[in-house]
């Protein structure tokens, strides 16, 4: 179980590049489905935008610096281009979805790099 947490937490490039490359899909998927009608999810659906971009960010800067950068710029501009292609595909683009996207993009950043500087240390 120890093994799995540490892997989640201190991921390899490559796992880094893995679970990037799977909340991508998971997020292109769950923001670009068209809906016949709204849905009521569980809580506020900014915070559902926040720590989904919280994790897309958090693993390539966890396992790799350059990268993480990267990854900050791409998140933003994942986030940016979701909600404008949204109203295409009969969903409402909505600036603060957009906030919440940038908030989480820099609080999964941010831990990233503070685990890159803890796994380096050990």
């Amino acid at each position: 179980m120890f093994k799995i947490i540490k892997k989640l937490v201190f991921p390899s490039l490559y796992q880094a590049l893995l679970i990037t490359f799977i909340f991508t899909i998971l997020i292109l998927i769950g923001t670009l489905t068209p809906l016949p009608q709204k849905i009521d999810a569980p809580g506020s659906d900014k915070w559902h935008h926040f720590i989904a971009f919280a994790l897309l960010t958090y693993p390539l800067a966890a396992s790799h610096k350059r990268l993480g950068i990267a990854v900050f710029i791409f998140g933003i501009c994942l986030g940016a281009s979701i909600e404008i292609i949204q109203p295409y595909v009969n969903r409402f683009g909505d600036i603060m979805d957009f906030r919440a996207d940038v908030i989480g993009v820099c609080i999964g950043y941010s831990c990233g790099l503070i685990s890159n500087k803890y796994n380096k240390q050990y």
